[in-house]
């Protein structure tokens, strides 16, 4: 039986909240069974961060056709994905809420850390994974975690969920929808506490753009301040409470900049349109 409706209107098959959350457990779960293939055909793959991020855009690839497929059929990916154009200064704006971003999530990853240690196996196999050993790892540590897996999380969570989702319902809810499904997906409590309160100020920046790419630069930026200097084995500046208080202020600064320009610049407000709003 086919699970395409008889009529091509995508109105006939609304994404919900519901199936939005059964399409990203269908991506947990291919995913786990491509890296378990990929370790079967490779020993050692489940540690190799090329392999990883090349099995987690497949399964990213495979779901959103599906969601293409059965909730709109007759959308371009352009449109789906919210490939449009913004303008340069909501770019920079949302890069600076990346990198501001990034230090009250590594203050509280370490407060994280001290009280809830990971067990010994699991620490050994994130220093094996995050290795910066050679140059080669150095460049693939990089190009993976800071440019191509942000890239293919933000099409996903900001683009193939969010954009059906909020045709039939409010801002709001999409952002705090799929935030949440991208949190939930991550694993362990530790990791969904710093995914979901980045993930929430990825999906605003995306909603209050209207357009996919200020999101996908904020989530780079986000990461490269957190991984560039592990690879160039340099350490973050001390948490302080000025640093803290410094770089949420950068942050609210940038995010109250992209409310105004949102409002004012004729690029934003077309692509807000693409949105429906």
């Amino acid at each position: 039986m086919s699970i395409v409706p008889d009529s091509p209107d995508h109105k006939d098959r609304p994404l919900t909240f519901l199936a939005a959350a059964l399409w990203t457990v269908l991506v947990l779960l291919l995913d786990v069974f491509i890296v378990g293939m990929t370790e079967a055909g490779r020993a050692g793959a489940y540690l190799d961060i090329v392999s990883l991020t090349g099995c987690e855009a497949l399964a990213y690839s495979v779901v959103f056709f599906g969601i293409l497929r059965v909730h709109e059929p007759e959308t371009s990916i352009r449109h789906v994905l919210a490939l449009r154009r913004p303008s340069i200064i909501a770019l920079i704006l949302a890069i600076g809420v990346g990198v501001a971003l990034s230090l009250p999530s590594e203050w509280l990853s370490q407060i994280l850390e001290a009280r809830f240690p990971r067990p010994p196996e699991e620490k050994e196999a994130l220093d094996r994974l995050f290795s910066v050993a050679t140059l080669g790892r150095r460049v693939a540590l990089i190009a993976t975690v800071v440019f191509i897996q942000p890239v293919f999380d933000e099409l996903f969570y900001r683009g193939a969920l969010f954009t059906p989702l909020r045709r039939t319902r409010r801002a709001e809810t999409v952002i705090l929808a799929t935030a949440a499904f991208e949190a939930l997906r991550s694993g362990t409590p530790r990791t969904m506490m710093l995914l979901l309160l980045a993930s929430i100020v990825f999906a605003w920046v995306r909603a209050a753009t209207g357009s996919i790419f200020p999101s996908i630069m904020a989530r780079m930026a986000y990461m490269a301040v957190q991984v560039v200097p592990m690879v160039i084995h340099r350490e973050l500046p001390k948490p302080t409470k000025l640093w803290l208080a410094g770089t949420l202020v950068v942050a609210v600064g940038g995010l109250f900049g992209l409310s105004l320009l949102s409002r004012r610049d004729a690029r934003l407000l077309d692509a807000r349109l693409g949105d429906g709003d």
